[in-house]
């Protein structure tokens, strides 16, 4: 484990310091959550760490997001709650922006849905920025266009000419010869599996320098955020290109949340993954005083290296490991 100079970990420190002042400004309450639990999040892409006693008697996982904690608080009647919590997810390697261990911030606000919740992380990042952020930056962020707010379709529509539609992107994937599988057997893909695909090659790279609120997203890319009006009620942020958030207005219909559970599992199970169980107190929380709100998990240390302007992870994260 690597050890930080002294004026990185200062930093540090006045980050963390500077975004609970300005939660806590904003009337949300810091809370804190487990980070070994019997049962993690389903999500098929993600594999949390397995943690056993000695003896083996007893096992656990590290979690990779405190979601379903948190939103079990909500739950009991709190109205606006953040924790910085730390995170882990293996297989994070191979890449100057992930760690196996990560510090998140995740928050949960009620009333709010989703573009409520984006225009407060606006001003949220603006006000990290003139507090903590390298003085150039505050340059950029005068500059009009620095921040800009896009809907996905708009950026497909922007790079490629086309929707998102499944055929779509499969005659974008095939066109671009962004695989090797034949066409006939893109038709079997999972449609996520199509999206990221294009999205990852033919749009990321594009979005371009500064900071980028991705919104309205196709509704087989729901997760846990509701869909209305054909889309899924969700955004991501990318700062010069680097995803740095993910947010949703949040869904609270149990049967709905089961079914997608189901579907995870299958997913889970098609990739040759452990099939977790489901967490039925979480399920039990939606529909037991979950109320209307909107949640963002935001990476912590992501987020310090684009204020201090750095290359790497390892230059800003005390989490590192070769």
């Amino acid at each position: 484990m690597q050890v930080l100079p002294k004026d990185t970990l200062i930093f540090r420190s006045k980050l963390l310091q500077t975004i609970r002042e300005i939660l806590i400004r904003n009337e949300f309450m810091e809370v804190d959550t487990p980070t070994l639990k019997p049962i993690v999040g389903m999500e098929p892409y993600l594999d949390p760490f397995e943690v056993r006693s000695p003896s083996g008697r007893e096992k656990g996982y590290l979690i990779t997001s405190p979601e379903y904690s948190l939103k079990q608080m909500m739950a009991k009647g709190l109205s606006r709650i953040f924790e910085l919590a730390h995170t882990y997810r293996s297989g994070e390697v191979g890449s100057s922006y992930h760690t196996k261990e990560f510090l998140m911030l995740e928050l949960y606000a009620e009333g709010m849905d989703d573009v409520v919740l984006r225009h407060f992380i606006e001003k949220f990042l603006r006000e990290l920025i003139f507090t903590v952020g390298e003085p150039k930056l505050h340059n950029q962020l005068s500059k009009p266009g620095w921040i800009r707010h896009f809907r996905v379709v708009e950026v497909f529509l922007i790079h490629l000419g086309h929707g998102f539609e499944r055929e779509n992107l499969i005659q974008s994937i095939t066109k671009q010869k962004l695989t090797a599988t034949p066409k006939e057997e893109l038709e079997a893909w999972q449609y996520e599996d199509l999206f990221f695909l294009v999205f990852l090659n033919c749009i990321e790279p594009k979005l371009g320098d500064g900071i980028v609120f991705l919104y309205d997203y196709p509704p087989e890319c729901a997760a846990l955020s509701r869909i209305e009006a054909g889309v899924a009620k969700r955004f991501e942020i990318y700062w010069d290109g680097l995803e740095l958030a993910n947010a949703f207005y949040e869904l609270n219909d149990p049967k709905e949340q089961r079914k997608r559970f189901l579907d995870e599992q299958e997913l889970r199970a098609k990739l040759g993954k452990e099939i977790f169980s489901i967490d039925e107190d979480f399920l039990t929380a939606l529909g037991d005083g979950f109320p209307n709100c909107s949640g963002i998990s935001i990476g912590v240390d992501r987020l310090a290296l684009k204020l201090l302007g750095g290359k790497s992870l390892k230059e800003v994260s005390p989490y590192w490991m070769e």
